[in-house]
């Protein structure tokens, strides 16, 4: 009567079981069982009843640790009489499929072991590097594992990398199969050193092909950005960028439009930009978090210094394109050569990438020029002197040694009048019936018949340096003054009146040398050569300036470093003769000869300009992408 006593009260009394896990114990069957699980039950006799109750009385009656498991839901009709605790528990146990498993003093009733799958049959084929598949809404990553086991080949797989596997393969290359049955699966296959890489398509939390998301797949590797887009939303594009990066990204409103775009080994700002580019929005960085925006707003707007190398900054915004200059604040720090650009990153950046390509080392160009005159002279004189006294033309010494006979380069020939005496002598022997008296010692006889050649006359060598497309001048001479007198009429009804002014008039007497050179890409020099030679001609008066004779010309040439060019062509020619003679016997014809001296000279005068150009670029030149 007791018993069925505490089973009614058992039976009114609810309660509520939490179980901790831990290791369970060595043994855990029916015949470890001890202590007061050897006691006798005189009646056990149960209707229908939860086995969870009935656990849960005996417990209570007989003090002892038994539980059950919230699994176990049998109900049970029993009617046992003179058993042990034990053996009831047991025939409780077994006859209902149950288990009962000992944790040191405690023991439990636990449902019965679930049977062990079958082992998974796959349908792969890996022979001669040729992969077979057959797969049918198999798991991803047992998929791979035994791909990868079967080939040999290393096969790494992102964390977010989870669903089912469906296609067919036969006999396609590992990459090219694996590849193409992944992608249309949702995922990404990339080959790495060493290993394959596999990858969602999809942004975390995505719904899958076919679903309002689009592809999507995105990877950091140190501080580069992979990614491939096909119209993904920008606003996620943006969110999986910074859980994968772990920067934070700070959005002013929900970002609009998809992007598509594919991208490898990236910076982040760069691909921030890229990202951004045609959607209006802009961003910037303020202690490591990324704000991203309205371009247009004045929060976005940031400020950056352009510190320029080769270039002098004064000058430099005209160089920049009138879109960007309009959409940004400029201004120019002197004392540093820079530039000062506020605006929004994109426009920082296209700024940025514009004084890259200009701000490059100038080429300087170092020219040695030779400025040649080259005189060819014809001067002819040709006279015979004839006279008495002691005054010799051409004998200083007026003694007999002084007598001259030259022969090279021209006849010079001087003989006094007792040499001539003794040639007339011999001649006189020789052709009968002649008879010439003797002439007096101060008598001489002086035969000239000289002819001289020009040579030619370095006028100038000068040595000039300039940058590239910047014109360089030398100029090398005089400036004449000359006091000019003019007497003006002036005429009153008294009398006539003549006014005297005076004035300077300057004459530039100038050899000048102005080049202008360019430096192709490919190393070609275009020289645009100017020289001017400017001499003094015959000056007609002392009151009047001189007539002055200029030559120049004007050449655009192409050379390369170290090529000599040669310019010519400026030729000047001037012809004169003079006759001096006796009067009157000096116009007998034909025997006037003997009473003459003609001096004839020719000149024709040609300027040769040699210009040899040498390029340098200094030791931090870096040759054009």
């Amino acid at each position: 009567m007791a018993i069925h006593t505490a089973l009614r009260h058992c039976l009114l009394y609810s309660c509520t079981v939490w179980l901790l896990g831990g290791a369970p114990a060595a043994g855990g069957a029916a015949d470890s069982l001890r202590g007061s699980f050897r006691e006798v039950i005189e009646s056990l006799n149960f209707k229908n009843t939860d086995i969870k109750d009935i656990a849960r009385l005996l417990a209570q009656r007989y003090r002892i640790n038994l539980m059950v498991d919230d699994n176990v839901n049998q109900r049970l009709t029993l009617n046992l009489v003179n058993v042990t605790v034990a053996d009831a528990l047991q025939f409780m146990v077994e006859d209902n499929g149950l288990r009962l498993k000992r944790f040191g003093d405690i023991y439990k009733i636990l449902p019965p072991e679930e049977p062990l799958p079958p082992p998974k049959i796959w349908r792969i084929s890996y022979e001669d590097g040729l992969l077979s598949v057959d797969f049918r809404n198999d798991d991803v990553q047992d998929a791979l594992d035994e791909i990868a086991r079967r080939s040999g080949e290393t096969i790494l797989c992102e964390r977010d990398v989870s669903g089912m596997l469906r296609g067919i393969i036969t006999r396609l290359p590992l990459e090219e199969g694996l590849g193409q049955l992944l992608q249309m699966n949702g995922f990404q296959l990339r080959k790495t050193t060493g290993a394959y890489q596999v990858h969602p398509l999809y942004p975390a939390g995505g719904s899958g092909p076919g679903r309002e998301n689009r592809p999507l797949w995105l990877e950091i590797r140190g501080q580069k950005v992979w990614m491939e887009a096909a119209a993904a939303p920008l606003s996620r594009v943006l969110g999986e960028l910074s859980r994968r990066s772990g920067v934070s990204i700070v959005l002013f409103g929900e970002p609009k439009g998809s992007v598509n775009l594919r991208v490898e080994d990236l910076e982040l700002d760069a691909c921030l930009e890229l990202l951004l580019l045609d959607s209006g929005l802009s961003y910037k960085k303020s202690d490591g978090i990324y704000w991203v925006g309205d371009k247009n707003s004045p929060e976005m707007r940031v400020s950056r210094l352009f510190r320029l190398k080769h270039l002098k900054a004064e000058g430099i915004i005209e160089m920049l394109p009138q879109p960007l200059t309009g959409r940004s604040e400029l201004k120019i720090v002197k004392s540093h050569n820079a530039l000062l650009v506020n605006g929004s990153a994109d426009v920082i950046g296209e700024i940025e990438e514009v004084l890259r390509s200009l701000d490059r080392p100038i080429p300087q160009i170092f020219f040695e020029a030779l400025v040649v005159d080259y005189q060819s002279s014809d001067i002819r004189d040709i006279s015979l002197e004839l006279g008495t006294g002691p005054g010799i033309p051409g004998d200083s010494s007026q003694t007999s040694s002084g007598d001259i006979t030259r022969w090279i380069p021209g006849l010079d020939v001087l003989r006094r009048g007792k040499d001539v005496s003794n040639f007339l002598s011999r001649v006189g022997e020789k052709i009968p019936g002649v008879n010439i008296g003797r002439l007096p010692d101060d008598f001489y006889l002086r035969v000239k018949a000289l002819e001289t050649a020009g040579k030619a006359n370095i006028r100038s060598r000068p040595q000039i340096a300039t940058l590239n497309g910047h014109t360089a001048e030398l100029k090398i001479g005089e400036t004449r003054y000359f006091r000019l007198v003019s007497e003006t009429p002036i005429r009153d009804p008294a009398q006539l009146y003549v006014q005297t002014s005076e004035r300077f008039q300057t004459v530039e007497i100038n050899i000048s040398l102005t080049i202008t050179p360019w430096v192709s890409a490919s190393g070609e020099i275009t020289v645009e050569i100017e020289p001017v030679f400017n001499t003094p001609g015959e000056q007609v008066s002392a009151n009047l300036p001189p007539n002055i004779q200029s030559r120049s010309l004007k050449s655009t040439v192409r050379l390369r470093d170290g090529e000599t060019i040669v310019l010519g062509g400026l030729i000047q020619e001037s012809v004169s003769e003079s006759i001096s003679r006796l009067p009157l016997l000096g116009r007998i014809p034909l025997l006037g000869r003997l009473f003459q001296t003609r001096n004839h000279q020719k000149i024709n005068s040609e300027l040769l300009i040699y210009v040899t150009p040498h390029l340098f670029y200094g030791d931090d030149w870096l040759e054009p992408d």
